[in-house]
């Protein structure tokens, strides 16, 4: 056995956090909190006991003794995510407290706008950017931060806070640089997608030269439909910058949006994903008629009639046809 990285059965600090809750595993931590190798073991067992289970009862049968919930209710009570943070900041030299720290806020905030708002104030979107800064270059410690930034970026102010923090950067880093890692430039465009509802951050991303590496994904992924949904919905929000869009057309966007739209003409999400990021163009004659070039408008045409019980698709396309006059693309 290795005493300080052992395997998961051999973690005896997950039978402490099972058994004791959050306030048991937390005093622990704070007895033994210089010695890193201890801390990754206690945050591991924190991990193991927020869930989720399947395949962790077999290698530790006393997770059935911890209800998840309450370990994270509890964890609220204490405050407990401060310390971990502080832990995170204290042993930044040690990657698997950042592993474990970050898969620990990534379960906590996956679906709960109140530790949401917990993270936010006890400082998370500093501590990511800075991960980000430090560990750019491991692809598994990024693929966390985006999916954390993604997470935090739903809620609008955390979304201007990542922003002001420069997140963006790190993002646009990822779909440059690890263009070739379908897994976390699907992360990172679930981010961005997150980060740029607010038109300033659009015009961040143009001053960065950002925009167009979006289309760069685009292509390289164009038939996977998972990535092409979240994408269409990034070009939905570049689309309400003239300048974005004008930028956009010079380098065949309404090509690739007539490609997405073909790919699975059955799907509706696929399609109203589509028809928002196309909707805008349709405001400017010059590229109303490269669409109508490309056979766009009658294409709309069609998935209103194939699927007349889909209000987006009803709406997005009574919008880009220009039975309305404005359009709130979300």
């Amino acid at each position: 056995i290795c005493l300080t990285r052992p395997r998961d059965k051999d973690n005896e600090l997950v039978k402490v956090a099972a058994r004791y809750g959050a306030a048991g595993i937390l005093a622990v931590m704070r007895k033994h909190k210089d010695f890193s190798w201890f801390i990754v073991m206690s945050l591991r067992a924190v991990q193991m006991c927020l869930g989720p289970r399947h395949e962790l009862l077999d290698v530790q049968p006393v997770l059935r003794e911890c209800d998840p919930i309450a370990f994270a209710v509890e964890m609220m009570e204490l405050e407990m995510i401060d310390e971990i943070f502080q832990l995170m900041k204290y042993f930044s030299h040690v990657r698997d407290v950042h592993h474990h720290g970050l898969a620990i806020m990534e379960i906590l905030i996956m679906d709960d706008p109140e530790w949401r708002d917990e993270v936010a104030r006890k400082g998370a979107v500093n501590i990511l950017v800075e991960i980000a800064k430090q560990r750019k270059d491991s692809p598994s410690i990024m693929c966390q931060v985006m999916t954390c930034m993604s997470y935090l970026a739903a809620e609008d102010y955390i979304e201007v806070m990542l922003c002001q923090h420069d997140a963006l950067h790190y993002v646009a880093y990822i779909l440059t640089e690890y263009g070739s890692s379908a897994e976390l430039v699907t992360r990172a465009s679930l981010a961005l997608l997150n980060m740029t509802v607010c038109e300033p951050h659009v015009e961040e991303l143009m001053d960065k030269g950002a925009i167009l590496p979006v289309l760069t994904v685009l292509g390289r992924y164009a038939k996977d439909i998972h990535l092409v949904i979240i994408l269409m919905g990034v070009l939905a929000n570049f689309s309400v910058k003239d300048d974005v869009r004008t930028l956009l057309v010079k380098e065949k966007v309404l090509n690739h949006i007539a490609a997405a739209m073909r790919l699975d003409p059955s799907n509706a999400v696929l399609q109203v994903a589509c028809l928002k990021a196309v909707v805008n163009y349709s405001i400017d004659a010059e590229h109303y008629m490269i669409m109508d070039s490309l056979g766009i408008p009658n294409f709309v045409g069609q998935m209103m009639v194939d699927h007349t019980d889909d209000p987006g698709v009803q709406r997005y396309g009574n919008y880009f046809l220009g039975y309305h006059t404005q359009c709130p693309i979300m």
